[in-house]
This record gives C-alpha cells, structure tokens and sequence, in this order.
C-alpha cells in the first residue's frame, strides 16, 4: 500500500516520533509477557505433576514452546531496558527494528502455538486471536509491513492446522476463521495507523500556523516600539499607526494596566458589538463571561511584568449576551521612557472557524462509523439471527423449562444489538430514499400516542403547539425516527412533572420543528460536541441516537440548533421549504 497520505519529506519524522511515544508501552508489554510465561511454566509444571504430558504429548510441546518464548522475551526485556530514549532525537535506526522484531516474535510464537500445538491439546485458535489484536493494537506497523507478518503468521498456523487437526469440519472452520481473523486484525492495524498519521500532520500544521502567526506578531510589536523611541516622526508613525489600527480585520483594544479601556478600533464594534462612545472608559471585565476574571487578573500581572501574550485562545462576552471564541495577542504599551503603562490587545473572532472545525471533526467521525457499519453489519447480523433463531426454538422445548426465564432475556439483549447495528447503519447513509410531499403536523400526530405513552410511564406532560406549515419533501420514517429520538431524550432529561414542548411553525424559508424539555440544561463543554457518534451522558445510552439525528438532518439539508440554559434546552431543526 503506498503511504500517499504521509507528506514524503515528514516520513522519517513521524516514524521517529511514533518509536518515542510507543517505546516505553513496548517496554512495559514485554514486562508483562514475561511475567505471564513464568505462570504459564509454572501450569506447565503443574500439567507435569498431573501427568497430563504421559496422556496428550502436546502439553510436552507446549512446555518447550514456553521455554522458547521465555528465552526470546529476555531477550526483546534486555533490548528495550538497556535503551534509554530522553527525546525524539535520541531514537536511533534500530530503534525501529526493535519493534518489528518483537511483534514478529510475538505472532509468530503465537501462530505456532495454534497451530502445532493447541491442535494436539484442544484444537482451539485462541492464542493466535490474542496474538493478532495484540500486535494491531499495541504495535505501530506500516501497511505492508503488517500485511506481511499477518500474511506469514496465517502460513505457519494454516500448515501446523493442516498436519495436526484430524477433523475435517474443524479444519474447514480454522480457515475460515483465520482468514477473516487476519483480515480484521490487519484492517484494524492500518485504521490505527492512518488515524496515527492523521494526528501528526494535524499537530505539525497547527505548530507551523502558531509559530508563523507569533512570528508576525512579534514584528507588529518591534514595530510599535519602534515608532514610540524615534520621537522626530512621532506625528507621522502615529497617524500611521492609526490608520493600521481602524483598517484592521482584528480588533485591537487598549487598556491601562487596571483593565480600563482606552482605545478601542473598528473591528473590536464589530466583533463586541459595542461602539466607541458606549465602550471607552469601562473596565475590560464587561468583555469576559464569568468564569474568567481569574484569567484578566493573570493577563495584566503578566503584561506589567514586561511579557507578551501571543495566539492565546479563550472566550468572550458580546454586549448581546453571545460567547464567542477569539484569539488573543496582549503586549505591553510603553511611553517615551520606557515605562509600562499599559497594554494592547488584538482579538480574532474566530467564532465561525471553531464551529466549522467541530462539524468537521464530528462529520469525519460519523465517516468512520459509517465505514464500519458498512464493512461488519451485515456480518455481525446474520450470526446473530441465526443465534436468536436457536434460541426461540430451545424455548420452546420441554426439557429447557428451567431456562425459561433466561431465553427472553437473551432474545432481547440480542434484539437490543441488533437495534444498535441498525443505528450504525443509519449513521452510514449519505442520500434520502423513498422521499415524498408530507407534512410535518401530520408525521408527529401520527406517532403522539407512542410518545404520549412513555409521557404516562414516566409522570411527566406532553404539550403539542402545531402551527399552519406548508408540506415538504421528507422521507416519512426517518423524520418520525428523528422526532422519537428528539421526544426521547427530553423525557429523560426531566425530572417527574416536568413538561415536553413539541411546536411546529412556517418561516420566509421553510419549517421549523421544536422540541423543549424542562430539564437542567446541558453543560457547556458538551453542547458544542452534540451529534458526535457515543457521546452520551447516561449510563445505558450508546451515544448513537443525536448522532443519527444529525445524519437525518444532514440527508433533508436540514439544520438542528440546540439552545440551552439550567431552565431547560430546546432542539430546533429548520428545514427549507425546497429540502431536496
């Protein structure tokens, strides 16, 4: 596989950098493998005291086999303790080869033991399970360096299966089994390993972007002084340098070192809402939300010290009452002699980019989960079927009366994940199917006797406020999905009494849909993640059920805000009149 999602000049980088950060789990791991072969000798001995080597000789096989991966686990011990790696630039050429040697030893170890010994004794292939995810998990391997081991490791097993397993229908089994066991094991390995690279290029353009940006701002700030200490064109640079200011896409603010606004350009209106004559005068702190005087209080004892701030990321206050996220450059103001009195602040309004990272970062997840869903649900359902085919049967038979109790409860837990892989499934879908003219009023008083039922059960009131609203292009049965998952969640989040809100009503634009509860709220560092796949906060939720609402969203061109306070949160979604 050709690593073209790797920059070709920052290869030998990040193999560097993943040696470093996985070096000292290794060295931990082959700790613990030995720990375990010293007990697994020590069963070994207690097989022999038994007399189970005189009765299955493959326990005779699998003593030696210990012994051997003993021998090589002292080994691989004494390669990573006798290394001593401070820093990436400590990591050396054969650094790297210690890694593929030890998941080499380990899969193949495990890959004889299957296959040449565990065939004499119980014919199972749980060594080499453990084996394969061991070494996708725990190792950083590249694509085709993992394929090989994998490829290799299925050779040896398959050729000691062959030659030890008598039985025809196990044998057929065992290939089976193991060639989808290296299929998964190596598809997980190259997951990890894409989403490894992923993180470092982030992470290498983000410290390309901070240090650029200080740079340049760390030549606005040489600049200013500098037209402070030339005092002949002191007239000159500041008619200048109040021009940069009232130009300027950033707000820039200045301020005296007890946080009393002093100046405050063009931009900063617009990014605080306030204008000059209502601004100038007033202390900074009207600026910050509440849980940050601490942070204003550390930024003016850090600029009257004689230190800058650069590319600090935090929040803000509008005069509307709005948090917004800013960037936030804070230097310090000097006069003619040199003394601090004062600081300025420059302010990026970076309020759309976050939300736009957010939606990214939720959308590529929801791709990963679709992904999967695709690659393993239709494999994962159809054993189950046949599982809960079985059981309705065994049920049904008089001599398994004293399971009675137990079949439903297996059923239904089977049920329980099969609803969970049609969430997947529903979060993999990218287009609407089976869409027609429906209306929006007709849909929820359709499904309002389910919704008034869990209403009942839990002791809590159901309101409907449905406005005139024009028909839309829907498709019916994910919009009433969306609805009950919507009504779902509001329920839970109230306490007994509490009232659920559904409101339809027509705008210029389209159809709005609203949905509050009368619940505590939801808290801050969650609200900006909601739709994320297994974000949950309940102790039996899968965390699917807002994410496939925003999928459902997405497919009708829709959009969901989410507005929230202790009183209560309401879930809009808009919907246009031509959604499709």
């Amino acid at each position: 596989m050709n690593e073209h999602y790797l920059l070709r000049g920052c290869q030998d980088e990040f193999l560097e950098n993943q040696v470093y950060l996985n070096f000292s789990h290794l060295k931990i791991l082959s700790m613990i493998l030995l720990f375990l072969d010293f007990f697994f000798l020590f069963t070994d001995y207690s097989n022999y005291r038994g007399g189970l080597w005189y009765v299955t000789p493959g326990y005779i096989l699998l003593f030696y086999a210990h012994v051997i991966f003993g021998v090589g686990m002292i080994f691989i011990v004494t390669l990573y303790w006798r290394s001593v790696l401070q820093s990436v630039e400590d990591v050396r050429t054969v650094h790297k080869y210690y890694e593929i040697f030890f998941a080499v030893f380990c899969l193949f170890s495990c890959a004889f033991v299957t296959g040449w010994v565990d065939q004499k004794i119980h014919g199972q292939l749980t060594v080499y399970i453990i084996g394969c995810f061991l070494v996708a998990v725990f190792f950083n391997l590249k694509p085709r360096v993992s394929f090989s081991i994998c490829l290799i490791s299925y050779i040896i097993v398959m050729i000691g299966i062959v030659k030890n397993q008598s039985d025809t229908l196990v044998l057929k089994g065992h290939f089976l089994n193991t060639l989808v066991l290296i299929f998964v094991s190596w598809f997980l390995s190259l997951t990890l390993y894409k989403s490894r690279v992923q993180d470092f290029l982030h992470k290498n353009r983000l410290e390309l972007l901070v240090k650029e940006r200080t740079k340049e701002l760390e030549g606005i700030n040489k600049q200013l002084i500098k037209e402070v200490d030339e005092r002949k064109e002191i007239e000159e640079k500041i008619f200048r340098l109040a021009s940069i200011v009232e130009s300027s896409d950033d707000g820039i603010i200045g301020m005296t070192l007890e946080g009393i606004i002093i100046d405050w350009n063009r931009a900063a209106e617009g990014i605080y809402g306030y204008s000059e004559a209502e601004i100038l005068g007033l202390p900074v702190s009207r600026l910050l939300p509440p849980d940050k005087e601490l942070e204003l209080k550390e930024i003016l004892r850090t600029v009257s010290t004689g230190k800058s701030i650069s590319h600090y990321e935090t929040t803000r206050l509008r005069k509307d009452g709005r948090i917004i996220d800013v960037y936030l450059t804070v230097s310090t103001i000097k006069n003619h002699n040199g003394q601090i009195i004062g600081a300025s602040t420059i302010v990026r309004d970076v309020t759309a980019q976050k939300k736009i990272e957010r939606e990214m970062a939720r959308m590529d997840q929801m791709n990963l989960v679709g992904e999967m869903a695709a690659s393993i649900g239709h494999e994962v359902r159809n054993p189950m079927t046949t599982v809960r085919g079985f059981l309705q049967l065994l049920g049904e038979k008089d001599n398994f009366t004293k399971y009675v109790d137990f079949i439903p409860l297996m059923i239904s837990e089977l049920d329980r994940a099969n609803q969970i892989i049609s969430e997947f499934l529903s979060i993999s879908r990218t287009k609407v199917t089976e869409v027609a003219s429906h209306n929006l009023n007709d849909i929820i008083n359709s499904i309002l006797p389910l919704i008034q039922v869990d209403v009942i059960n839990s002791e809590k009131r159901l309101i409907t406020e449905l406005g005139d609203v024009p028909d839309l292009v829907l498709n019916d049965k994910e919009i009433r999905q969306l609805i009950l998952n919507l009504s779902k969640n509001g329920l839970e989040a109230m306490p007994k009494g509490g009232c659920l809100t559904i409101k339809t009503n027509s705008f210029s634009q389209g159809v709005i849909l609203s949905i509050q509860d009368e619940g505590s709220g939801i808290e801050p560092g969650i609200l900006n993640r909601l739709g994320t796949p297994f974000l949950t906060t309940k102790k039996t939720g899968t965390g699917l059920g807002l994410a496939v609402c925003y999928g459902i969203a997405a497919r009708h061109k829709a959009e969901i805000i989410v507005e929230s306070s202790p009183r209560g949160s309401t879930f809009s979604v808009k919907f246009a009149s031509l959604n499709m």
